[in-house]
């Protein structure tokens, strides 16, 4: 029996869409060690980049507690030059968004590497610029995220698909580095 792919909302198949705050205080909130705080900036190249990641306390997390982020959330920049951006987190330990990350939390049903995959093409993208609020690039809300939609196929094989092309991007990265080592 050959399953057929689906068209589906992310609305349909997800926990939750939604975004974080600013902490009270702004940069003022932000601690030498802490809770990462996951802001536009991170979201880089299909993945979450650390390098000039942000602490907040527990307290200021925990009156962020509906932004927090869990294993495979799939983040998306909403706002700002860096909008249509994605990732998925893949870190252990808690973290938190701001207010121009979007946190997409897929049902146990979808693979959160495929629907970044999805969101990352180009037709991902061109349903990202056609959802912004405005006419300019000025940012995207959740009910227009909710509205895009693409073809899922099962689940196994949309991970099938999400490890192959994690591999795919492995290897450039790998190759990346090694031209840059030659070349130093």
């Amino acid at each position: 029996m050959k399953l057929t792919w689906e068209q589906r909302k992310l609305s349909d198949i997800t926990l939750k869409i939604g975004s974080g705050k600013t902490p009270s205080g702004g940069k003022n909130a932000y601690v030498d060690d802490g809770i990462p705080l996951i802001r536009s900036q991170n979201i880089n190249n299909d993945r979450v980049d650390l390098e000039d990641i942000v602490f907040i306390d527990e307290e200021t997390d925990n009156s962020m507690e509906n932004s927090r982020v869990f294993t495979d959330d799939v983040l998306l920049n909403i706002t700002g030059a860096s909008i249509g951006r994605s990732a998925v987190y893949r870190g252990k330990d808690k973290a938190n968004v701001n207010q121009h990350v979007c946190i997409i939390r897929p049902t146990k049903d979808f693979d959160s590497d495929f629907i970044q995959l999805n969101l990352a093409s180009n037709f991902g993208q061109k349903q990202i610029d056609a959802s912004q609020a405005g006419g300019g690039r000025e940012g995207l809300n959740f009910q227009e995220i909710g509205k895009m939609s693409f073809m899922f196929p099962s689940n196994q094989e949309q991970m099938k698909i999400g490890v192959y092309f994690n591999h795919i991007d492995y290897l450039i990265t790998l190759h990346q580095r090694q031209y840059q080592k030659l070349f130093q």
